[in-house]
């Protein structure tokens, strides 16, 4: 919930970080700047008092103990744990409102691919291929290190009135962060992550390089003479490297965000493997080579007879993500 102390220094927040920097602009223009409560109110089907209940930070009347998270863990893929915070059925209900009337029809920056209709993992990798450098990085704790003040000052930033954005952000946060569960988090979080995306392609194109992000899985690619940045050449371009890789962390860090130390900074050459979210770049987007031996391992069982159902059903959604890849990166590659 957005505390009342908190709101003066989000506003100004606001204004600090967002003044030249244009990204909302056709975001303001679709929004109306200026949007009241009244206006949130009939889009959300909310009655007065609701409104004022979520502008003060507490679920409406008569109980408000239907608006409420449930806490579990999940097991990650590396054996740690991801915590989850699920918002109760009612809860859910007026999310999706606000998913769907409010947040979906926002434009997604260009280089955000995660979360956005019509965008996947091999839109995140394309503009990677073919690169004599990938770089990949990963943000730490991405939902949960987003705060309710950086939601709020994105919504009014957006055009949203400043008790709109209050009710707003007190219904899309849990304990002052974006819960990981919400079905509102995805969107709210690439509108928080906006000018991280701007200021980070602004940055790799002055060395003629690609910027894109999935979630909290940021990529970075350079051909082999850049404008600015020949990463095969003597140590006084090693420190034009090393200067910025650091102008990388310092705008994700001054962002609000952190890199996630325990996976580091990878940097792949050409005659490395290049991969971008899970997939390989080095000439084209293609599954990894022990991805495909393994489905066509599995195929060949199926020929024999030898797969169960169960076996039989994974197949099929291995084959389904194959076809997928293959079709979504042949129209990526393809000239408009």
């Amino acid at each position: 919930m957005v505390q009342n102390a908190d709101r003066k220094k989000a506003g100004r927040a606001v204004r600090r970080e967002y003044p030249v920097v244009g990204v909302f602009k056709s975001i303001a223009r679709i929004l109306d700047r200026g949007r009241g409560p009244d206006k949130l109110a009939a889009w959300l089907g909310l009655r007065q008092d609701e409104v004022e209940a979520w502008a003060q930070g507490r679920p409406p009347e008569p109980s408000g103990r239907e608006f409420y998270y449930n806490r579990f863990t999940i097991p990650k893929r590396d054996g740690r744990t991801r915590e989850i915070d699920a918002p109760s059925d009612a809860l859910k209900s007026m999310q999706r409102r606000v998913l769907h009337r409010l947040l979906n029809p926002l434009p997604a920056a260009a280089e955000s691919t995660g979360f956005v209709r019509g965008r996947s993992v091999v839109h995140n990798a394309q503009p990677h291929t073919d690169q004599d450098v990938v770089i990949n990085i990963d943000l730490e704790n991405f939902f949960p290190s987003i705060t309710a003040q950086q939601v709020r000052a994105s919504l009014v930033a957006c055009g949203w009135s400043n008790t709109s954005a209050d009710i707003l952000t007190n219904i899309c946060t849990y304990q002052g962060r974006l819960p990981q569960g919400s079905p509102t988090s995805p969107p709210l979080s690439n509108m928080v992550a906006r000018r991280l995306d701007a200021r980070l392609a602004g940055l790799v194109k002055g060395y003629d390089g690609h910027y894109t992000r999935y979630a909290d899985d940021m990529t970075f690619s350079f051909p082999a003479f850049g404008a600015a940045l020949d990463w095969k050449a003597s140590t006084a371009v090693k420190q034009a490297r090393c200067k910025l890789l650091s102008m990388i962390q310092m705008i994700i860090e001054e962002e609000g965000f952190k890199i996630q130390r325990k996976k580091r900074i990878r940097i792949q050459r050409a005659h490395q493997r290049q991969t971008a979210t899970g997939l390989v770049v080095n000439s084209r987007v293609n599954l990894p080579r022990e991805f495909r031996r393994r489905i066509r391992a599995a195929e060949h069982r199926e020929k024999l007879g030898k797969l169960s159902a169960e076996d039989k059903a994974r197949l099929r959604g291995w084959q389904s993500w194959r076809a997928m890849v293959s079709h979504q990166g042949a129209q990526a590659a393809s000239p408009p």
